[in-house]
């Protein structure tokens, strides 16, 4: 992740630099995107760029970074349906729900290029931002399950928690394995599983008052 001196920056160099680097990304295929494109969209010298970060990688998990917590707060912040759509749709979610997607254009376009990234570029988004954001994220929104009577009992919350923050990269590289392109067919066999966890964890009345109300919230 970027270093210190990055984080003292003003919110507005910050977003800045946010902007800039998630058109570069959105624009290119990450293998082709080099050092000096990179500083050029930046409008940054060398020098500069390495005391902010380590490299075009660390970059680039700096903006998933971003756009799953930004994600994360939305939901966060809603109320429980809207927490319990985060909790089955993922970090990222459906990328064509735009009615309850509190993502920009640009964003949301940068999280479809984590469908094509390098596989060892997805290891290291899944390792250093997704597995370290997730966990106790997902711990809490079940504690807050709990508290309001949706889960069936004797649920562990720590597997849950490593399901959910695992099931993301599981997908994509299935979607990789199997040359699995189509946007819908994606969304299908993630609902398929999404579906399989929530009937798994919320007693049947909670889940069929939450995916009735969903529904008629998409019409």
């Amino acid at each position: 992740m970027p270093k210190n001196t990055f984080f003292r920056l003003n919110e507005s160099r910050r977003e800045e630099i946010s902007n800039s680097a998630m058109q570069l990304f959105v624009d290119n295929l990450y293998e082709d995107i080099t050092m000096k494109m990179v500083l050029d969209s930046l409008s940054m010298h060398p020098g500069t760029f390495y005391r902010y970060f380590e490299d075009k990688d660390d970059l680039y998990c700096l903006l998933i970074r971003n756009v799953t917590k930004k994600r994360a707060t939305y939901f966060n912040n809603s109320n429980k349906d809207s927490l319990f759509q985060f909790f089955l749709t993922g970090l990222f979610g459906n990328v064509d729900d735009t009615v309850t997607e509190p993502l920009n254009e640009l964003e949301i376009k940068l999280i479809e290029t984590f469908l094509h990234i390098p596989e060892h570029i997805l290891l290291k988004v899944y390792l250093n931002v997704l597995k370290g954001e997730s966990f106790p994220l997902i711990k809490d929104i079940l504690r807050r399950m709990r508290i309001d009577g949706y889960l069936r009992p004797n649920i562990d919350d720590d597997l849950i928690s490593f399901m959910f923050e695992s099931m993301q990269f599981n997908l994509v590289m299935f979607f990789r394995e199997f040359d699995i392109k189509d946007p819908e067919l994606q969304n299908k066999i993630g609902k398929y599983f999404t579906d399989f966890m929530g009937h798994g964890l919320l007693e049947d009345n909670k889940y069929s008052k939450i995916v009735r109300d969903l529904e008629k919230a998409k019409e």
